[in-house]
């Protein structure tokens, strides 16, 4: 365990020899479910002789809790078919998640801000297009119309958004 790995599960390293993985990595799902003996990474890519690769949550010991990617190799020496460890090299992607989740935040209130405006120009356009409503010549219905589409196109765009 290097420094790094210590620093993300809050157990210094000279603690964290000889106890169990599970103890000092407590891991639990991104969608907070708990991960049983038989199911942590670490279990699976030992007994399984599998490499896995997963994002999850890392319990800290004293209360931390940080989204790692996780992946866990087995260690298979030459010769031998049985698995003599795992190495692991995790990551603390907590930054980039919150990044991600205020970039998503972001997008989905200018797009939404933007297609109000929008309706409204379409609304008006429709209005103005209406035989109903208003008296208007060829020429400038071609020009509403070109305007409704491009108003059509941009809402799309935003929907899309």
């Amino acid at each position: 365990m290097n420094s790094a790995a210590a620093n993300m599960s809050e157990w210094p390293t000279d603690e964290a020899l000889g106890i169990d993985v599970q103890l000092v990595m407590k891991m639990k799902t991104e969608d907070d479910k708990e991960i049983v003996p038989a199911e942590h990474p670490f279990a699976r890519a030992l007994i399984n002789q599998e490499k896995i690769e997963q994002t999850l949550k890392l319990l800290g010991r004293n209360g931390k809790e940080i989204t790692i990617s996780l992946v866990v190799s087995p260690v298979i020496l030459p010769g031998k078919k049985e698995s003599v460890g795992v190495v692991a090299v995790v990551r603390d992607i907590s930054t980039a998640r919150a990044e991600e989740g205020r970039r998503a935040d972001f997008v989905s209130t200018a797009s939404h801000e933007m297609r109000t405006p929008v309706a409204a120009i379409e609304g008006y356009l429709q209005l103005a297009l209406n035989d109903k409503v208003a008296q208007i010549d060829t020429k400038a219905r071609s020009y509403l119309e070109k305007a409704l589409d491009s108003t059509h196109h941009l809402g799309q765009l935003f929907q899309d958004l």
